[in-house]
């Protein structure tokens, strides 16, 4: 299993894979056709980002130069298919999340203030997933749905950097470091999750019934049960690659989802 974490989540491909996902459901639930290249894209600047991010903090497991080259090759051939739009919000966006991880003089790096992680990150993830698709496509988008789409995506995507957060909890309490496991403690933060996760993803979404498809209903509904047996089953002593497998993978099979109801 080690093999498996040092090769699928230490070369962050997994976690590209999991931002792959994301673009292709929010594609397909804007009514926006599902490229290859935008997901390609987002792909390759997600796992650039996160190799940066383990250059910088040399505490964060980051290895594999492989799939750093493979990543830039992908990059630059997505790159050249991309329109001018696609690239300033790449460009530009990319910009506050390699500061993000950055220590400037010794000092806390962005990361590491009190509440800004699970934003940050969810914020990131948002503008990637749901932005370049848009700026991709020559077609309109309806701005409700847009809306809903990126509320939604949201709250899955706090839930998820929050139990990632669950498995930190020792270390970041150590170093003074201010989350919601270490304010809430662990059990209360696993079932809030799980509490939450459930509300959303079961309770009568009316507005999102009559803007997305039942399909897209149901795929949020998985996604968020997904997300509640995660919170339940994880504790803060299971590994890496369980967490990785468990949270990350929930955005992933949105993707392999979107694949099988597109075809």
């Amino acid at each position: 299993m080690q093999h498996v974490e040092r090769h699928l989540v230490d070369t962050h491909l997994w976690v590209a894979a999991a931002a792959a996902g994301l673009e292709l459901f929010s594609s397909h639930a804007l009514g926006l056709p599902l490229l290859m290249a935008p997901a390609a894209l987002v792909a390759a600047s997600t796992l650039l980002i996160y190799r940066a991010d383990g250059w910088i903090d040399k505490d964060r497991p980051s290895r594999g130069v492989l799939p750093v080259v493979l990543a830039l090759g992908v990059f630059a051939w997505s790159w050249t298919l991309a329109p001018d739009a696609v690239r300033w919000l790449v460009g530009f966006g990319a910009l506050p999340c390699l500061v993000y991880g950055w220590r400037w003089r010794g000092r806390r790096c962005l990361r590491e203030l009190p509440g800004i992680k699970p934003f940050f990150v969810s914020g990131a993830l948002i503008v990637s997933t749901i932005g370049i698709p848009c700026l991709w496509s020559t077609q309109g988008v309806d701005p409700v749905r847009l809306n809903i789409l990126a509320g939604m995506l949201f709250a899955l995507l706090m839930g998820n950097v929050t139990l990632f957060d669950l498995r930190d909890q020792g270390a970041d309490a150590g170093r003074g470091i201010v989350t919601v496991p270490v304010v809430l403690g662990a059990n209360k933060t696993r079932y809030g999750i799980a509490i939450c996760s459930v509300l959303l993803g079961l309770a009568p979404l009316l507005t999102m019934q009559r803007v997305f498809s039942a399909q897209i209903h149901h795929c949020f509904t998985m996604a968020f049960v997904g997300t509640a047996i995660c919170a339940v089953s994880l504790v803060p002593d299971s590994s890496r690659l369980r967490y990785a497998m468990c949270v990350d993978g929930i955005p992933l099979v949105l993707g392999v989802a979107t694949l099988v109801i597109a075809s």
